[in-house]
C-alpha cells in the first residue's frame, strides 16, 4: 500500500494516493485539517501585524508632519514634539512585536 501524499484538486487538505482503512483516512484528515488551521492562523496574524505596521508608520508620519508645523509656531515646543513622537514610535514598535 502507497502511503504517498498528494494535494486533491479543489481542497485545501491533504488526501492519501491510496485507499487507506477508514481509521487512518480520519486521521490524515484531522491531522491535514489542523496543519492547514495554523497555516490560516499564521496568514490572518501577518496580515494584522501588517496592517498594525502600515498604521503606526503612517500615525509617525502624520506626527511628524504636525510637529513641524507647530515649530513655526511654537518653536520651544521642539523638545516636546520630539519625546512625544519617539515614545509614541517606540510604543507603537514594542505593540507590534508582541502582537500575535
Amino acid at each position: 500500500m502507497s502511503t504517498d501524499l498528494q494535494l486533491s484538486s479543489g481542497t485545501s487538505s491533504l488526501m492519501p494516493s491510496t485507499t487507506l482503512g477508514r481509521s487512518v483516512s480520519r486521521q490524515v484528515k484531522r491531522s491535514t485539517d489542523v496543519v492547514v488551521g495554523r497555516g490560516e492562523i499564521a496568514l490572518a496574524t501577518d496580515a494584522v501585524r501588517a496592517g498594525l505596521t502600515y498604521s503606526a508608520l503612517s500615525n509617525v508620519g502624520t506626527l511628524v508632519t504636525t510637529a513641524k508645523s507647530l515649530m513655526d509656531v511654537a518653536p520651544e515646543g521642539g523638545a516636546h514634539y520630539d519625546a512625544i513622537i519617539n515614545a509614541y514610535t517606540i510604543g507603537a514598535a514594542n505593540a507590534i512585536a508582541r502582537f500575535q
